[in-house]
């Protein structure tokens, strides 16, 4: 969706709060442009889009920062179809990147069901995206306090965490590290002008720039609803107030039984899942009751019983039905 407002216009459109944000945001995108460039010479930033309203913001202060860059986004198999839609109607520029296998298909290969501690979800899914590239990423320290304390410029292996400015030092310093008679470690001349840049964002790794970070939600509304003028995905009219992956293991038990009830698919996604692990044989490790995902069955079994009686049985794809017990182990 491209706007059509010049970056005057948007000032004039803004709070004065909001407008040195903006102003210090699409400082940080132009300084940082180079860098882009000299890794992807013709698409230069890759901007991991997700449809939520901080992607939204994210895109549209590089739209007027006249940046050159790439949105992408990369759905996991548990996106909420209303974002998938909305990103297709009013971003079509952006590319959708399907996973090579499912959520539930790479926990029954990992034996492993996604938990706060060991998200291997996010690694999967999210954190390789862009790898080898500079990246814009539309995270915020107002989010939780684990994003407080992120920096606005990154390595993705937490190699450096800093300032722009803080990463020209350091660039610089890798730049001139002797190396017994050779070249400095991580030097790359990647672009047609013969620029040196510091190679460490390779293979999985990718610089990160996150322009909105000192923003708030207040912020990120005044500017999609009054500066940018733009529409935004339905769920947050409904009252979700995060709407990435359904049932993602940082969210509660109350808003997991929410997305459960709304979106069905996802719950017997993971039931057969779960299923699956326990008939394969294989190790047992993901389903203890330390297991947030375990733990949330055993609670929904336990609310059903207590109010409706007897085992809760859902219907499967095949007409068949998988039931829960509340027992020392999971039962199908």
């Amino acid at each position: 969706m491209k706007i059509d407002l010049s970056l005057e216009q948007a000032y004039a459109r803004a709070s004065s709060g909001l407008r040195k944000k903006m102003e210090y945001s699409i400082r940080l995108l132009q300084k940082a442009e180079r860098l882009a460039l000299a890794y992807d010479s013709r698409g230069g930033y890759y901007l991991a889009f997700s449809g939520g309203k901080d992607s939204q913001a994210l895109l549209h202060i590089a739209q007027l920062a006249g940046v050159r860059y790439e949105g992408h986004m990369n759905l996991t198999s548990v996106d909420p179809p209303e974002v998938i839609r909305f990103v297709k109607q009013h971003y079509p520029e952006v590319q959708l990147i399907k996973p090579k296998a499912s959520i539930y298909q790479i926990a029954v290969e990992k034996s492993l069901l996604p938990t706060q501690r060991v998200r291997w979800c996010c690694n999967e899914y999210k954190e390789n995206a862009g790898a080898g590239k500079v990246t814009l990423i539309g995270i915020r320290h107002q989010e939780s306090t684990r994003r407080a304390k992120r920096n606005e410029v990154e390595i993705s292996s937490r190699k450096f965490s800093g300032t722009l400015e803080g990463f020209e030092q350091y660039r610089e310093e890798k730049l001139s590290k002797p190396r017994r008679g050779r070249p400095p470690k991580g030097v790359n001349i990647t672009n047609a002008t013969g620029e040196r840049t510091v190679g460490c964002i390779s293979g999985k790794e990718s610089l990160l720039i996150s322009p909105i970070i000192h923003w708030t939600e207040r912020d990120v509304w005044e500017f999609l609803n009054r500066v940018c003028q733009v529409p935004h995905c339905q769920l947050y009219d409904e009252g979700y107030t995060r709407i990435g992956c359904i049932c993602c293991p940082m969210s509660s038990y109350r808003q997991k039984l929410k997305e459960m009830n709304r979106w069905p698919h996802v719950k017997r996604g993971w039931i057969k899942a779960i299923i699956n692990i326990r008939r394969g044989g294989v190790s047992q490790r993901g389903l203890t009751n330390s297991n947030p995902v375990v733990r949330y069955w055993r609670r929904l079994e336990t609310h059903h019983r207590r109010n409706w009686g007897g085992t809760l049985h859902i219907q499967t794809r095949h007409g068949g039905s998988a039931g829960f017990r509340a027992a020392p182990r999971l039962s199908a």
